[in-house]
């Protein structure tokens, strides 16, 4: 996906034709990928805690939120697929009701409706979303930068 992005090409992550006929023509003419490898692991287990491992080493750490029980972040490993420096985030509470927040920052789309994101809380570190990772308007803004298209996130 990052190599399709970065050539502008649809960000499937599927090797077609095309992808495949860039793919053997970078190889060839020795042309890298222009960013470094990231990687985001969000460890689930108190306190909740994100990581950025740069090129295999940590660059960046954070407290964060993670889904509540009803709700919850689910475990595996997902490329980051959309994002946005700001939006307006809306679904349905677990009791029904609906919720519309404006202006939410940061947000890099990595599973379904999961995202990486700034969102105010009182505090950091357990279970409080509806599956998404939620984290200080601050941290996120550092942390965005790193997690363009292609970018795996680990959630354990």
């Amino acid at each position: 996906m990052r190599f399709q992005s970065v050539n502008n090409l649809a960000t499937t992550g599927a090797t077609d034709p095309t992808t495949w006929q860039r793919l053997v023509s970078a190889a060839i003419q020795h042309r890298f990928n222009p960013t470094p490898y990231n990687l985001v692991v969000v460890q689930k287990s108190s306190p909740e805690s994100l990581r950025l491992y740069t090129n295999g080493k940590i660059a960046f750490r954070s407290l964060v939120n993670t889904g509540i029980s009803v709700m919850p972040t689910v475990d595996g490993t997902f490329p980051v697929y959309l994002r946005y420096t700001s939006q307006t985030m809306a679904g349905t509470n677990p009791n029904g009701t609906h919720y519309s927040d404006p202006g939410i920052p940061w947000v890099s789309y990595f599973n379904g409706g999961d995202a990486l994101h700034g969102f105010i809380r009182s505090s950091y570190g357990w279970p409080q979303s509806l599956g998404c990772v939620e984290m200080p308007f601050a941290q996120a803004k550092v942390l965005w930068p790193h997690t363009p298209i292609g970018t795996m996130v680990t959630v354990q």
